[in-house]
């Protein structure tokens, strides 16, 4: 069992909760905190069955895996995770996106001048996408994959809206209650001194690990060659480097691995011309109505993440060795075998 400490106040002396590997670091009054943890673990607004904690599990890492959708599956198929719009045929009769990649259906805005090929009048698309931690959101932000939602207020309602089906309208302060619980999860703990200058804790530059051993000391070095010009500072969500941008094309809805379906999209560009292409999900350039934002995605925090596979935000990469032999692939990397075993390792201390 996984063990994550999560300070939420609902013990009533104590104001303590405890999870399995995460932790939170403040504690709120009582009665915000009550509220916090009973909108995001009971709070349905009437919709069907599902809360914010259906996908954001704090069994697995606040997120949801293959593996644990698996199981509630073979424990109850009518557990309200497995709602029709969630199938691959839209009708509940196949889940195999979500139970073999724990993927979901995201429901994306379409920029002004981007629009379906197939369907010009629509103002929306859907794509399949995994669910992210919530640990460390205090610490990031714009939030979800395309970076659409500036606030965890607006990504809390933008879940409760397409995954929830809400009979009523969640209440600002029911929002500003759902974006504090979250702000208070952070792994590993002393991630909460980044915000607070008066916590007892020493943060260094990068990443504040003890690499030991000389596979994890070999490891570092070439995180620190590779990957920082993306996944730099204390949580790996912003580049090290000035200049370097945060949103980035990984190639991963190029490569499509999960054989996702694939939408055709028209982009206007600046000349009236349209520039059509194919893509299971345009990321970025939905939300821009630029074409060069095209399968960019936000670069994700990387702290814990020896706890959260699979990776990319389509969980393309069942595990860490996958996602170094795409990077290898895509980017020229040439991490051999022996150098892949080095950097996992270092990985796994984050």
């Amino acid at each position: 069992m996984k063990v994550l400490a999560v300070g939420l106040a609902v013990a009533a002396l104590m104001g303590v909760w405890l999870g399995a590997a995460f932790a939170t670091g403040r504690q709120a009054p009582e009665a915000a905190a009550s509220r916090s943890d009973r909108l995001f673990f009971e709070e349905t607004f009437r919709g069907n069955g599902r809360t914010c904690a259906t996908c954001h599990d704090p069994i697995n890492e606040f997120t949801i895996s293959p593996e644990l959708v698996q199981a509630r599956f073979a424990q109850n198929p009518a557990n309200p995770l497995f709602a029709p719009f969630d199938s691959n045929d839209g009708a509940g009769n196949d889940f195999s996106n979500l139970l073999n990649h724990a993927l979901v259906t995201v429901s994306i805005p379409l920029h002004p001048r981007v629009f379906l090929v197939d369907a010009p009048s629509a103002r929306t698309i859907t794509v399949w996408r995994g669910t992210p931690s919530i640990a460390n959101v205090a610490l990031t932000g714009p939030y979800l994959s395309d970076g659409r939602a500036a606030t965890l207020q607006e990504q809390a309602l933008s879940a409760i809206r397409h995954h929830m089906k809400p009979g009523r309208e969640p209440r600002r302060f029911e929002l500003d209650a759902i974006a504090h619980f979250q702000s208070e999860v952070f792994y590993p703990l002393r991630m909460r001194g980044l915000l607070d200058p008066n916590a007892m804790t020493v943060v260094t530059p990068g990443f504040s690990v003890p690499a030991s051993s000389p596979a994890t000391q070999r490891g570092r070095s070439l995180f620190e060659e590779h990957c920082t010009r993306c996944h730099g500072f204390e949580i790996g969500h912003r580049p090290d480097v000035p200049g370097n941008p945060f949103f980035v094309a990984t190639f991963v809805s190029d490569a499509n691995r999960n054989a996702l379906p694939l939408l055709k999209l028209g982009f206007l560009n600046p000349d009236e011309t349209v520039t059509i292409v194919e893509t299971p999900d345009p990321g970025r350039a939905a939300i821009t109505g630029k074409i060069e934002d095209l399968n960019v995605f936000e670069t994700p925090m990387i702290r814990g993440l020896k706890h959260t596979a699979p990776y990319f935000h389509d969980n393309s990469a069942a595990t860490l060795t996958d996602v170094i032999n795409h990077y290898n692939q895509f980017f020229g990397f040439g991490i051999l075998r022996e150098d892949r075993d080095d950097l996992i390792a270092f990985l796994e201390l984050l």
